[in-house]
């Protein structure tokens, strides 16, 4: 039987919204739908979800294991992994920059699932990259040459404001330990094919992306710049109104995202969940490389 969802393209690059489905009421079926159609559209928004917090998780696990909720966020009660992100005139927005998550940690995340709480009576959205059409927009022979480089992801860099500016925020301390136990520094490629689909993709980004490896800081940051300005560019771009009751899941390989800080000193407040890993894998080139 043909499944009841439908999916409306956001942009021409990027992001789908999804019709017909209740997520509480989610199965198998649909989430093997869903999992072909994020690997297609990278991004998926979903309307009207009264989501509850066990929903929330399953429809995360569907996609692969569950990442532990970092320390730096609270947790809903009685669901740890779900974390709680809130900005408000307290807690103003942090990293408001385009970047992909935890892009320093030996094993990347491959997604999250995002439920949004509170929306602010104006501003507060977010925006996404195609990372699959930045490549695609370069030269064939950028695209080789970038193929053969890695990159060095710091994430001491990517929080250096916070850390630099702290006042008394208790979650700068939690961030300090954290990296000290588990590293903070790792390399990547600078392009890559997308650990589920193989499909290229460029891996750097403006938080996380210290320098690439081998060249001088003249010629890194002239590459780096070249792709921030294709990120930086509307076409490869979709970018998501928040709504009451607005769901939004998000492939962390394909894509960077940019939470834009306008709201502020209105309060919004996310429910996260983040994906480790993807189940139908049998290798993570990520975990490959971490333990070689």
């Amino acid at each position: 039987m043909p499944s009841p969802l439908t999916f409306e393209p956001i942009s021409a690059a990027i992001g789908a919204v999804v019709r017909g489905i209740d997520l509480n009421h989610a199965d198998d079926a649909d989430y093997q739908v869903l999992y072909d159609a994020l690997m297609k559209y990278s991004v998926l928004v979903f309307r009207n979800q009264k989501l509850k917090p066990q929903a929330h998780v399953a429809l995360a696990e569907s996609f692969g294991p569950l990442r532990p909720r970092h320390p730096f966020f609270p947790s809903v009660k009685g669901y740890d992994p779900i974390a709680i992100i809130a900005d408000s005139e307290a807690s103003p927005p942090e990293n408001e920059i385009w970047h992909a998550d935890m892009t320093a940690d030996p094993v990347p995340p491959f997604g999250s699932v995002l439920h949004i709480q509170t929306v602010p009576p104006v501003g507060g959205d977010t925006l996404w990259c195609s990372m699959h059409a930045v490549h695609d927009a370069l030269s064939p022979e950028m695209q080789h040459f970038l193929a053969t480089l890695t990159a060095a992801h710091d994430t001491e860099y990517a929080y250096r404001d916070a850390l630099a500016n702290n006042k008394g925020d208790d979650r700068v301390g939690v961030l300090r330990r954290t990296e000290k136990s588990e590293g903070n520094r790792r390399l990547h490629p600078v392009c890559m094919p997308h650990p589920s689909t193989g499909r290229p993709v460029v891996y750097v980004n403006a938080a996380f992306t210290m320098h690439i490896e081998g060249l001088s800081k003249r010629e890194s940051d002239s590459i780096l710049d070249l792709v921030q300005r294709l990120v930086n560019t509307p076409r490869f771009q979709m970018r998501l109104k928040w709504e009451p009751d607005t769901v939004a899941i998000f492939d962390n390989f394909a894509t960077q995202h940019h939470a834009i800080g306008d709201h502020y000193p209105n309060r919004r407040v996310m429910h996260r969940v983040t994906i480790a890993g993807d189940r139908r894998l049998n290798t993570n080139p990520f975990q490959a490389r971490a333990s070689a």
